[in-house]
């Protein structure tokens, strides 16, 4: 995950946005697996109530806002692309908005069937101060 408008990276490592503005971070995966990768599932974690995921493009994705528990409920996306050893998918813009004040994780999850699972995560911070 990259953040690509809307968002700063502190010198700690934690994104930080203004609460009210527009974000956007970019989901790039390569297929580091030794077989092709027709498969691809991600699920993001984020707190919707609070950081609202406004949007999301990308060429072969399709993406779907999920509800649930803390860890279940953000978007999940599925990418209708065949990736052969080594090649990245297309890139997922992922539209956010911060609406209240808080921190919390952003935490992406990738699966394909026989294939571990991969994990990336990265803290945030919402900032409503004047």
């Amino acid at each position: 995950m990259t953040p690509s408008e809307g968002w700063t990276v502190l010198q700690t490592g934690y994104w930080s946005m203004r609460g009210g503005f527009q974000g956007t971070f970019d989901v790039n995966i390569t297929n580091r697996s030794d077989r092709d990768v027709s498969d691809l599932h991600l699920h993001i974690s984020l707190p919707p109530a609070k950081l609202a995921v406004t949007g999301w493009e990308g060429d072969y994705w399709r993406c779907w806002n999920v509800e649930g528990g803390a860890g279940a409920e953000g978007v999940h996306c599925a990418a209708d692309f065949l990736a052969v050893p080594g090649e990245a998918f297309p890139t997922l813009k992922v539209h956010t908005k911060g609406l209240e004040h808080h921190t919390d994780s952003i935490d992406l999850y990738a699966e394909s069937r026989g294939a571990e699972p991969a994990h990336a995560g990265v803290p945030y911070r919402i900032d409503l101060s004047t």
